[in-house]
């Protein structure tokens, strides 16, 4: 089992900055070969099966998240969080960097899919040891930084990736080696912690995983990511229906609607006291919102006032979320606790466009779709808010 030490300094700013950036770790594993997506079909064009392969590039990290991701919980519950955290950051700049070694398109298949297997351990071990060292309204509002600075970092990652491409496919890679200084700042300034004494009694410490509010919380996560991923995979297409011809227009476009996303991390912190039912409600609420005014736009600059609004929901659900589950589940079962969630989350992203095309099928249009889903969204607003039972299940995990 797992022996945490107890006799360390109170963590802080440079802890919480450090699992921060850590967590990043994962999303930009994924984002950096968004831009270049171009360049590897390029590339790799003489390859028998490269518009199979080459988008593998992207997903196959997320697939591997989903699948190792309770798995990494369970490791991390049992042995140190802090040491599970190090190697794997390790791990991810070893495999991250190891494609500028590489041209043949099998073996950075390979090496992307165990990038995947680090992503799991860090996601599950980052998140988990900032709900160690952190309780209350400290916890609650290091995650509304963090919902807050990730869409930042995640624009400047796009950004930068964009501009290295110029240099060719490998350019973006070298953006792996970040992992490197934040690896050397967990081993000289993190430490394993127990769990606080005025947060949990030692009967609660050693209880059994609550199955009960685990699945609660993995269905509910489960339905929602896959409504939280609808704006941010589709808005491109959205753009491009109401006129907007170039990749330049679009990214600019993206990134103003992204300024949302800081904006509804901060307004969970106004929200970290209310019960979770009411945090949802605000969610649904907005998020549906925005996606239905994205449906009704009808120029560039509705449809970029809606993708805010809807962003302003999507900053609101990850601290939302994160912070249940670290209310939810004891400290000792909570790297598991996790895990299951990302397992859920990274699920949804995979059904979401799945989803959309299926619907989009029947509509005959993408913005007839969003309005379908839209609806969907406020709907569960409104039976979260009519029905008894579903508050009184969701307070039993919080």
């Amino acid at each position: 089992m797992r022996r945490p030490v107890t006799s360390n300094p109170r963590p802080g700013v440079i802890q919480a900055l450090l699992l921060m950036l850590a967590g990043m770790l994962p999303v930009m594993g994924t984002l950096t070969m968004l831009p270049i997506m171009p360049v590897l079909f390029q590339h790799f064009s003489s390859h028998p099966h490269v518009q199979l392969l080459v988008p593998m590039i992207v997903t196959l990290p997320s697939i591997s998240m989903a699948l190792i991701a309770p798995l990494a919980g369970m490791a991390a519950d049992r042995l140190s969080r802090r040491r599970l955290l190090m190697y794997a950051t390790g791990i991810y700049a070893l495999f991250g960097l190891m494609p500028l070694l590489l041209n043949d398109l099998y073996a950075i298949l390979l090496v992307r899919l165990g990038m995947g297997i680090a992503d799991a351990f860090i996601l599950t071990t980052a998140n988990a040891l900032i709900g160690d060292y952190f309780t209350g309204e400290q916890r609650s509002r290091w995650l509304a930084i963090q919902g807050g600075v990730g869409s930042v970092i995640a624009t400047l990652i796009i950004l930068c990736s964009g501009v290295l491409g110029q240099f060719g496919w490998t350019g973006p890679v070298y953006l792996y080696a970040l992992a490197i200084p934040i690896f050397l700042g967990l081993l000289f300034f993190t430490h394993e912690t127990a769990a606080r004494p005025d947060e949990e009694t030692e009967q609660t410490q050693t209880a059994p995983f609550p199955r009960r509010k685990m699945a609660i919380i993995a269905l509910v996560t489960l339905g929602s990511s896959v409504i939280y991923f609808l704006e941010p995979l589709q808005i491109s297409q959205v753009f491009s229906l109401l006129g907007m011809q170039s990749s330049s227009q679009t990214g600019l476009a993206t990134a103003i609607a992204g300024v949302g996303v800081p904006l509804g991390a901060w307004f969970y912190g106004r929200l970290a006291r209310k019960p979770v039912e009411k945090q949802l409600l605000w969610f649904y609420s907005i998020y549906g919102t925005g996606l239905l005014l994205i449906a009704l736009a009808g120029n560039q600059a509705a449809g970029v006032a809606a993708a805010f609004v809807a962003q302003t929901g999507n900053g609101l659900f990850i601290p939302l979320m994160l912070g249940w589950v670290m209310k939810a589940i004891p400290s000792a079962h909570r790297a598991k606790g996790m895990g299951i969630w990302h397992a859920c989350f990274f699920l949804g992203m995979f059904i979401s466009p799945i989803l959309v095309t299926l619907t989009t099928g029947v509509t005959g249009n993408l913005q007839e779709t969003l309005r379908v889903f839209a609806w969907l969204t406020l709907l569960a607003g409104v039976l979260l808010t009519a029905s008894r039972r579903m508050p009184r299940a969701l307070s039993l995990s919080s």
